[in-house]
């Protein structure tokens, strides 16, 4: 059941579909891309790291000198050191970062599934506890998959990445469709 209350919503809504559905296509063929793709796609993710790595530097270093005046202010100026150092390491060495960043994920996917699977047993009790248990053993050998694949830094990040890319624009062109059901005027429909 799809109900729209608000006609003013439903009427943009039906007038902004057409780039639910153009956000969607395009989404999508660059999902598909990127998936084609995966060693480009790898290197845009870490060199969108290193750049998210330098502008954080930057916001620590005026941080430092505008928001504090005591001496903790050359602890924010270390910490934007830190920050840039990150930032050029992706840049200069963005096979290294793939390495480190794909390292960690893994290590992460490994402990998220262990903590999953843990928390699942612990709630045996409640009716769904396998599904949640079983999801928790899928994160976990994916960590694990990852972990042990010697040239996994050099597609897994892409992969995230395209699929990510690849299911918002299917997200739109669902939207899209759910906008279509949804009638001119104010009533539900089932």
């Amino acid at each position: 059941m799809i109900t729209v209350g608000n006609d003013l919503v439903r009427d943009h809504l039906h007038a902004e579909r057409k780039w639910f559905i153009f956000l969607g296509v395009i989404l999508v063929i660059i999902g598909i891309l990127l998936l084609g793709m995966l060693p480009f796609a790898t290197l845009s993710v870490v060199y969108f790291f290193g750049l998210l790595m330098m502008l954080g530097g930057i916001l620590h270093l005026l941080a430092a000198f505008t928001l504090f005046k005591s001496n903790s202010r050359w602890f924010w100026a270390l910490f934007s050191i830190f920050y840039f150092m990150a930032g050029y390491f992706a840049f200069s060495s963005p096979d290294k970062a793939a390495l480190v960043l794909t390292t960690l994920l893994s290590f992460f996917l490994v402990f998220a599934g262990v903590i999953r699977m843990a928390n699942a047993t612990v709630l045996r009790a409640i009716p769904g506890w396998k599904w949640t248990f079983f999801s928790g053993l899928l994160t976990f050998i994916t960590g694990l998959l990852i972990m042990f694949t010697p040239d996994a830094p050099f597609w897994v990040l892409g992969m995230f990445l395209a699929i990510d890319v690849l299911f918002q624009g299917i997200n739109y062109l669902t939207i899209a469709s759910v906008i279509k059901q949804i009638p001119a005027s104010s009533k539900t429909i089932e």
